[in-house]
């Protein structure tokens, strides 16, 4: 076929249905088909493809181009995208009937290739276990007009004799589910025809019974396939033969295992009357040894056989005691984990007892000012600069004190705290030991931000609300993973959107929410809000972006032609548009209120998170390839910052005015030693501080809107809150999530943290340890005894009431 009839081929079907086809595209049509013309079907198909989607999304006068034909997949797709469209019209029931039907009328040569092989409408039936009317509706389903994936074509009447096959080989070359089908139904053909085998010779005596592996392979294709005689026939008729081959391997297997199991036990039981035979021997030979004394010339005899008997129960007695040091071991690891936890509560006791000195040497001193002082007055001192110096002593030592006290009872604190979140069956007891543990870091003025009474405020109150209570279940599949949240800058409200497609919106304050309108039919990624919030953006692993309008009904729209999926997105602080990463390694912007799509750049290398400087002239970004680079938006000029390939970088983040960096991942060096990154670049000082405590790759890292706290979060499953003002102290650990954290967000105010979890869960977090306090009081019943009170707080003390509204309750 010459260049001019291939063309002829292309342009002759559209032209006579009254359409164009644009030259760039008969170009690439001709460059796709080449000189093969098996291809023609294939390109034919992908043709009427193309203008079955220039019909629907055409402008006034365009022909059919090469966006129509990229659409559909190309040659190398189409088919395939086609094939699929039509399987992902049925129902799960059709879906089985389908794979059933098509591995029925496939099969591979010696050569392992595919070919076709039509069976009878009856037998898929069989084979399905389903209705002939069922199979009937699936076949239709594949044959009507514009599809004709099966024969007889769609006006021969089907009936149970009708043979069903592939209306063209290709199909199973380019539909990458068939491909699957028919390697599938080939192993598990093999793995027939070989058992068969096994089963005919062993038969006739010539091998025997399968053992593992191969005994167990069997086992594992027969619980997998399920096979039947009428499958099993169209391949060997001996199937009876072969499943008893296989269930007498089996039984004979097992039958085997329990009597070396039966071997195993009579051999430990001798082992054990050996033992107590040398034990008596032992006990014999030091009689001989007492009886030497008195009988002489028959003690060196008995010695000789003492001896002997003495080294084999030394022996015996060895091996005992190192039984006894490995079951001391095992002990000890199982104590490690009670070990750890009281580990935190011994180094406050130390530091209570060494401040208790500090104290008692404080007061020390101020009752020895006061004397200096009683004593300077009542000997008849007058001068002035001696009185002065006495009262000005008095007034340091009086400081210091104070000073003492408060770092003791600060002590206090913090051991009261930890005391709360140990193993306690009374939860009252927890809630009042947190609460007076707070009580005491407020008044002698601790840190705002401390981890000790967060995480004893925050066990107490799971202990007395569950541990859901701050937990919002998103409906849905059941292992959902809720990839991006957004919150609302104008209220409580926020969306979501994960692993089944659809966004949810709800009110982190009340802990509800629901499923909005907006859908994607792909997994998304992430989701962000336009600088108005009148737009919500979802990216998936789609190469198409969906733009809603909030408030609007209708459709989405949507955006075409990216090179791959969406990694992150980031709108502009003009809020003229928002800027796309995507896995192509490519840059676009896009005007969320028109829908114009422009590349800004290719890249070296993969973006995985992105971010934009409030001023809208840096856009910093993490590549998985262990690179931080920030992109001058003027004229795209890349400075690199990290450059780690030992790294995984996950995610970063502009503060709010853009002067610290801040981004995390994980470190790769060492696959059995994995760890958490979490660092901060400072612009100002060109210097970079790193945070520890993650155990696995970081997701998210945060600036709280306040500036004071940085939040990261990943794959171990907990949020890690650093105060950057206090870099040294322990960060507070939220690690109560379900499954690992994908995505965090502050509110408003910066008082509450909000996470996107595995599991179909998001967490709401209150970072002000003031609001998990005031949850705690109205559940309590009761408040501390004097005796809890010398236990848990201390007999030098003084009695107080913990919460005042329990004690009213109480009366």
């Amino acid at each position: 076929m010459t260049r001019e009839q291939r063309k002829m081929a292309i342009e002759g079907p559209i032209a006579v249905a009254g359409g164009r086809v644009s030259q760039r595209l008969v170009k690439r049509l001709l460059s796709d088909m080449g000189n093969n013309q098996d291809q023609l079907p294939i390109l034919q198909h992908a043709l009427m493809r193309s203008w079955d989607h220039w019909i629907e999304n055409h402008e006034s006068g365009e022909p059919i181009d090469i966006r129509h034909y990229n659409a559909i997949g190309k040659v190398s797709q189409a088919l395939s995208q086609h094939a699929n469209e039509a399987f992902d019209e049925l129902p799960t029931r059709q879906k089985e009937i389908a794979e059933i039907l098509f591995k029925s009328i496939t099969e591979k040569n010696q050569d392992n290739k595919g070919m076709r092989r039509p069976a009878r409408l009856g037998l898929v039936a069989e084979l399905s276990e389903a209705s002939e009317s069922e199979v009937i509706d699936v076949v239709e389903k594949f044959r009507r007009s514009g599809r004709s994936f099966l024969m007889p074509p769609a006006q021969v009447p089907l009936n149970s004799d009708s043979m069903i096959e592939l209306s063209h080989e290709s199909l199973m070359r380019i539909w990458n589910r068939l491909e699957v089908w028919v390697d599938d139904e080939a192993e598990s053909a093999s793995m027939y025809k070989r058992l068969s085998e096994a089963a005919s010779m062993y038969q006739i005596g010539k091998t025997g019974l399968w053992r593992p592996p191969d005994l167990q392979l069997a086992l594992n294709w027969q619980r997998k396939q399920k096979p039947t005689l009428a499958w099993a026939q169209r391949y060997d008729e001996t199937f009876e033969r072969a499943i008893v081959f296989l269930d007498t391997s089996r039984i004979t297997y097992e039958a085997e295992l329990k009597n070396q199991e039966m071997m195993q036990k009579r051999t430990l039981r001798r082992a054990r009357a050996t033992a107590i035979i040398l034990g008596i021997a032992f006990l014999v030979a030091i009689m001989f040894f007492l009886y030497s004394y008195t009988q002489k010339l028959e003690a060196d005899k008995q010695r000789i056989a003492a001896t002997k008997q003495k080294n084999a129960a030394d022996e015996q007695k060895k091996f005992a005691q190192k039984e006894s040091i490995r079951a001391n071991n095992e002990k000890d690891k199982a104590n490690d984990a009670l070990t750890e936890l009281g580990s935190r509560n011994i180094e406050l006791r130390s530091k209570i007892q060494e401040l208790a000195v500090q104290r008692a040497i404080a007061l020390e001193a101020l009752e020895k000012s006061r004397e200096s002082e009683l004593s300077a007055i009542s000997s008849g001192k007058k001068e002035k600069e001696a009185n002065a110096e006495a009262q000005k002593q008095t007034k340091v030592a009086v400081k210091n004190v104070y000073k003492a006290d408060s770092l003791y009872m600060l002590a206090i604190a913090q051991n009261l705290a930890t005391k709360s979140y140990q193993k306690n069956d009374d939860n009252n007891l927890a809630g009042l030991t947190a609460m007076q543990g707070y009580i005491y870091h407020r008044r002698f003025h601790g840190k705002k931000y401390d981890t000790y009474i967060y995480r004893g405020l925050y066990s107490s109150l799971t202990k007395l609300s569950g541990n859901a209570y701050n937990a919002i279940k998103v409906q849905g599949p059941p292992h959902n993973h809720i990839k991006s949240l957004v919150i609302s800058s104008k209220g409580k409200n926020f969306y979501s959107a994960g692993a089944d497609g659809r966004i949810f919106q709800g009110n982190f304050e009340t802990l509800d929410n629901q499923a909005t309108d907006y859908a994607n039919p792909y997994p998304s990624k992430v989701i962000k809000l336009s600088k108005d919030e009148n737009y919500l953006v979802n990216g998936s692993d789609s190469s198409v972006i969906q733009i809603y309008k909030i408030g609007d009904k209708g459709k989405p729209r949507v955006i075409k032609g990216l090179n791959g999926g969406t990694n992150d997105m980031e709108f502009l602080p003009d809020n003229s548009g928002f800027i796309v990463s995507s896995t192509g390694k490519t840059l676009l912007f896009i005007n969320h209120q028109t829908g114009e799509l422009r590349k800004l750049s290719d890249l070296p290398f993969e973006l995985k998170s992105i971010s934009i400087s409030p001023d809208g002239k840096l856009l910093a970004g993490a590549a998985v390839s262990g690179q931080i680079v920030l992109i001058n938006l003027f004229d795209y000029s890349i400075k690199t910052l990290v450059d780690d390939n030992a790294n995984r970088m996950l995610c970063v983040n502009f503060n709010a005015d853009g002067t610290q960096l801040a981004y995390g991942g994980d470190k790769i060096d060492d696959p059995f030693n994995k760890r958490g990154i979490v660092k901060l670049y400072d612009f100002k000082t060109d210097k970079t501080r790193q945070f520890t405590g993650h155990e696995a790759g970081v997701y998210d890292v945060e600036f709280s809107p306040d500036g004071k706290l940085l939040a990261s979060a990943g794959s171990d499953k907990k949020i890690q809150l650093y105060v950057l003002d206090n870099p040294d102290d322990l960060p507070i650990e939220m690690d109560n999530n379900n499954g690992y954290v994908w995505d965090i967000e502050f509110s408003k105010t910066s008082d509450f943290l909000i996470s996107a979890c595995s599991e179909s869960e998001i967490r709401v977090w209150p970072t002000d340890p003031a609001l998990l306090a005031d949850k705690i009081c109205p559940k309590l019943a009761r408040n501390m005894t004097q005796e809890e009170w010398k236990k848990y707080v201390g007999e030098t003390i003084t009695y107080e009431t913990t919460c005042i509204r329990v004690l009213i309750k109480d009366y």
